[in-house]
């Protein structure tokens, strides 16, 4: 049995004489963000599974092109057609990189997959990087995406005529968070909003819908949590808590207990986001298992996720405001009956994840040594 050292200390295994490996490549933290904080979660969890893993950190920086090419003069020197490969493609001019890595791939004749965490190619595809990715790899390439309308839209994009190398599996599998619905103490209805705080995100469009609502509903509150970088958009914040005294609450970056107060403390989670990225926001997915019910905006992934179409924002403030007093009105006439809903919503979510994972993660890793799904139960 020989041992390499994995990110984060791991220790990943690999048998000698095993049938093949699983060479795993993307970026893991630090810089930590979502795409590798997915990387991170995916490697533990099949190397915790026994697969035996071949890992290279394409990590972030000025040095991010040199070990692209390493990686992919890596693959030539040393890949084997008993291999497999899991890649993580960023979502920006990143894609490039991994175009050799994947003719490499394919002119050792090596399966892989790639998986995706961004919907830019989606929404501004075709794109020339995402279809030089395609054509370098061949037919031995699938790829993964984040819920069914996303493999559907890539595959008509990129896949025409082999839609079924379009596989999906929601973050939900390695990230469905733990059920836990808070008992509601009598409060004025409040909306809230979570994430890195950006224009992207729609934090500055929800303080203007904000305005017109507090007029219409006097007693309504707004928390906010988050980081917030954007010295133009941190004055805003300022001003809104200003402007309406204790009904707007900022709290800036929250975690742990504090995010747990968050969740404990709203009524509605309100998603307006624009960000050309925003594929499947773990945020929706951690409101519905508090019992929390969310409205986002029809983007990314978020269609596949909320609860019915009849949650999504269409950035126009008028229609948001009625949709949002719509949904507020729903919420208030039976208060346990909408939040149990949204828990099972989050459960029905994590248990057709587990359905993907078991049709995926064999195609990854069958034939590898010590593979074994252990799909990660949300209670």
């Amino acid at each position: 049995m020989s041992t390499n050292t994995g990110p984060s200390g791991s220790v990943l295994h690999s048998a000698q004489g095993a049938p093949g490996r699983l060479w795993f490549i993307g970026g893991f933290p630090p810089p930590l963000n979502g795409q590798s904080n997915a990387n991170k979660a995916m490697h533990d969890h099949l190397a915790d599974a026994g697969v035996p893993l071949v890992v290279h950190d394409i990590g972030s920086g000025a040095g991010k092109i040199v070990r692209t090419l390493r990686t992919a003069l890596a693959l030539l020197a040393r890949a084997t057609r008993d291999d497999r490969a899991y890649l993580s493609v960023p979502g920006q001019l990143g894609v490039w990189l991994f175009v050799p890595i994947a003719l490499a791939l394919r002119m050792r004749g090596v399966e892989h997959f790639i998986h995706h965490h961004s919907f830019r190619p989606i929404n501004l595809g075709p794109l020339c990087g995402m279809r030089a990715l395609v054509r370098a790899g061949g037919a031995r390439q699938s790829h993964i995406l984040l819920s069914q309308q996303m493999s559907r839209r890539f595959a008509a994009l990129y896949l025409p005529q082999a839609p079924d190398r379009a596989l999906t599996l929601s973050n939900a599998y390695l990230f469905g968070p733990q059920a836990k619905l808070h008992e509601r103490l009598p409060r004025p209805f409040t909306l809230g909003h979570m994430s890195v705080l950006t224009k992207e995100k729609g934090v500055a469009y929800l303080l203007d819908l904000f305005d017109a609502l507090a007029d219409r509903h006097p007693g309504w509150r707004l928390v906010i949590a988050g980081p917030c970088h954007d010295t133009d958009l941190a004055a805003r914040l300022e001003q809104a808590v200003a402007r309406h005294g204790g009904r707007v609450d900022y709290r800036g970056s929250v975690s742990g207990a504090e995010k747990e107060r968050f969740l404990a403390d709203i009524d509605l989670f309100v998603l307006p986001t624009t960000l050309i990225d925003e594929a499947e926001p773990l945020v929706m997915l951690e409101a519905f298992a508090s019992g929390v019910d969310v409205v986002a905006t029809d983007t990314g992934c978020i269609r596949d996720r909320v609860r019915s179409p009849d949650h999504l924002l269409s950035r126009q403030p008028g229609q948001d405001a009625a949709l949002i007093a719509a949904r507020a009105a729903d919420l208030e006439q039976d208060w346990a009956g909408q939040r149990m809903a949204c828990v099972e919503h989050a459960r029905a979510i994590k248990r057709e994840a587990d359905r993907e994972a078991e049709r995926v993660l064999p195609r990854l890793a069958n034939g590898l040594a010590g593979f074994a799904i252990h799909a990660k139960p949300m209670t």
